[in-house]
């Protein structure tokens, strides 16, 4: 059974580490995990989706409180998180962190473990 460790922030925002890859090109970063994100794994900045050479394959789009938005989509990418690998759907937007969907990680996880007290997460994956 695979295992990932996280923290909690001093914002309280729950932050995993883990790696985005496709291709040959691998970049190791944090993600915050979402409660609110729906219909996509992750949402990735737009300076990181053109390091790993994307190609999104459809544009949507989102409803803000400034208006709507168009945003583009896709599925070439893959997340790797403690020892194992996911090909994942992506949105690409124009924040600056990785965000994780918490319906991506109940789909792959068995146990999450949120300790407010020492600020620590515990993933077990399935």
């Amino acid at each position: 059974m695979a295992r990932i460790e996280g923290t909690i922030t001093e914002d309280d925002e729950i932050l995993i580490d883990g790696y985005l890859f496709k291709d040959n090109i691998k970049i190791e970063t944090s993600f915050v995990i979402d409660t609110g994100f729906k219909g996509y794994d992750i949402a990735i900045p737009a300076d990181i989706a053109a390091r790993l050479n994307l190609n999104p394959s459809h544009t949507v789009s989102f409803a803000t409180a400034a208006g709507l938005i168009e945003l583009k989509t896709g599925e070439d990418l893959y997340i790797s998180l403690g020892n194992k690998t996911y090909k994942v759907s992506y949105i690409i937007y124009y924040g600056s962190i990785n965000l994780i969907s918490i319906s991506f990680l109940k789909r792959i996880s068995e146990i999450i473990i949120i300790d407010f007290i020492n600020r620590h997460v515990t993933i077990i994956l399935l």
